[in-house]
């Protein structure tokens, strides 16, 4: 048994500096680490007793994790206690997120670009060079996230099944 705490600690503690890597909270990461391993749906005193933390941000990240479809609330008959898993495809759903941030970068080029081409400057020519060279960056990894995703979605079912 203490090698399956050992080795959930790990895995929690890694998912936490993954998520800080990507500039996420350190805490949301540890929760989708201990929720990727728990066979059974966790509750919020659960998780607060593994992962040694006060329920308070461990209720509002579940909140966060929940509203960007990484985990879900699941009820238990018979129990008022709120509990939760990962949902099934959590990393598409991880990776979709990122993709949404992406498109905002294609937004702003396009903005600033919009913006540079009613002026008449050296400035403003450098600046448009800049935003074409941002938007076609953001578009072609947007056609090449698109490809990865509808081939991570055959590659799950596959998994799955």
């Amino acid at each position: 048994m203490a090698k399956n705490i050992d080795l959930t600690q790990q895995i929690v503690a890694d998912f936490a500096e993954g998520y800080s890597n990507f500039g996420l909270n350190p805490l949301m990461g540890r929760i989708v680490g201990l929720l990727i391993i728990s066979k059974d749906p966790q509750s919020l005193d659960d998780i607060v007793e593994q992962l040694e933390m006060s329920k308070g941000p461990i209720s509002q990240i579940c909140r966060r994790l929940k509203e960007r479809g990484l985990i879900e609330k699941v009820w238990i008959p018979g129990d008022r206690k709120d509990y939760y898993q990962a949902t099934d495809d959590i990393f598409g759903k991880a990776y979709a997120n990122q993709i949404n941030k992406m498109q905002d970068n294609i937004e702003i080029a396009e903005k600033y670009l919009t913006m540079a081409q009613s002026m008449d400057s050296e400035d403003a020519e450098f600046i448009k060079q800049q935003m074409k060279v941002m938007k076609s960056f953001y578009e072609l990894m947007d056609e090449y996230n698109k490809k990865f995703v509808e081939a991570w979605e055959e590659k799950h079912k596959e998994l799955m099944e």
